[in-house]
């Protein structure tokens, strides 16, 4: 009978509250261990009360409340503390600045609550997935004026007094196309000119800070004209992110997103497909031919380019389905080799 009322008790424990988890700042994170105590001791009093036999409800709640606390103090015990970290993400994904020096930091909190040693390096994209950055870890992220470490990838954040910065950058491009490495805040007109100080994005229903899509992007020095979503390293190269295109050839294989235009997509379609060599979810066959095929499609665009400045609408039609024939030709393993969290 104890057996059974002590497993009644730990069954109680795994009906711990998600709530208690939630993170709000990076304080109340670090002392979730205290209050998870006291509420999966008192859950498992009521559960084990309840479940237990008319006879061992006494029995029941005192194992219960054991069992509880024990689960809610481990649930809650993370690996690190707010000495130590860069920042963390809150519920909507959204990065929390600290003022923990770079020497000193070696973790982080993500938007679970759960600490994550070494420094972020991608940001969260759609449905709350993480999505692995592709930009050299030194280059993902910049101090801003105070010193707090913000990811590159984030289009604004929270500092370390709570303050909201909108249209954080890690630098940005001038008239000359050269790129100005540094903390920034600003947008890009249509013709690639900087605007400091003006931030391009809103607010939706739950207050959550949306970017918009800028009207291009810089590469090699060059303004290339036409929406696209991304970020610059810290050194200044553009690194697409996933958008709200479905790509039906990547379903099921981690990411079903894709940029919307030719020279984005095929960026992010060579590096997935050099993650998954790497992981082992694509061979290196149909890798290594996928990649050629790539290359031949950028010289054609480039050549395209070189002749009349930039894609028309019909020939940028084109670049993508050839796109998608590549894609489609892809033999993912299962799972896709897409590390998410």
């Amino acid at each position: 009978m104890r057996k059974h009322l002590l497993a009644v008790g730990l069954a109680a424990a795994t009906l711990f509250p998600s709530a208690v988890l939630a993170q709000q700042t990076c304080e109340q994170r670090a002392t979730n261990r205290a209050v998870g105590t006291v509420a999966g001791a008192g859950l498992g009093a009521l559960v084990g009360g309840a479940v237990a036999g008319r006879d061992d409800r006494t029995a029941g709640a005192l194992i219960g409340a054991v069992g509880g606390a024990v689960a809610g103090n481990q649930l809650t015990k993370g690996h690190g503390d707010c000495s130590r970290a860069y920042g963390y993400y809150d519920n909507a994904g959204v990065w929390h600045a600290s003022s923990v020096q770079s020497g000193q930091a070696a973790g982080y909190y993500d938007r679970e609550g759960g600490w994550v040693n070494g420094a972020p390096n991608g940001y969260y994209g759609d449905h709350g997935r993480w999505v692995a950055g592709q930009a050299e870890a030194s280059r993902a992220a910049y101090r801003d004026s105070n010193g707090r470490y913000v990811p590159a990838a984030a289009t604004g954040y929270y500092d370390s007094d709570g303050r909201w910065v909108a249209g954080a950058a890690s630098g940005h491009y001038d008239r000359n196309g050269r790129w100005v490495a540094g903390p920034a805040v600003g947008r890009y007109d249509v013709d690639g000119r900087w605007i400091a100080g003006e931030a391009a994005g809103r607010r939706d229903a739950k207050g959550v800070w949306v970017a918009d899509a800028q009207p291009g992007y810089y590469a090699n020095g060059r303004w290339v004209r036409g929406e696209a979503r991304g970020y610059y390293d810290g050194a200044g190269r553009w690194q697409p992110v996933a958008d709200v295109r479905d790509n039906r050839a990547d379903r099921g294989h981690g990411v079903d997103r894709a940029p919307t235009n030719s020279t984005d997509r095929r960026q992010w379609l060579e590096a997935r497909i050099e993650r998954g060599m790497n992981t082992g979810a694509l061979s290196r066959q149909d890798g290594g031919q996928a990649l050629r095929q790539l290359a031949v499609l950028r010289r054609d665009a480039r050549a395209l380019r070189g002749r009349q400045g930039s894609l028309s609408p019909r020939q940028e039609r084109r670049m993508m389905a050839r796109l998608d024939v590549i894609s489609d030709g892809l033999q993912w393993s299962r799972g896709g080799g897409v590390r998410q969290r």
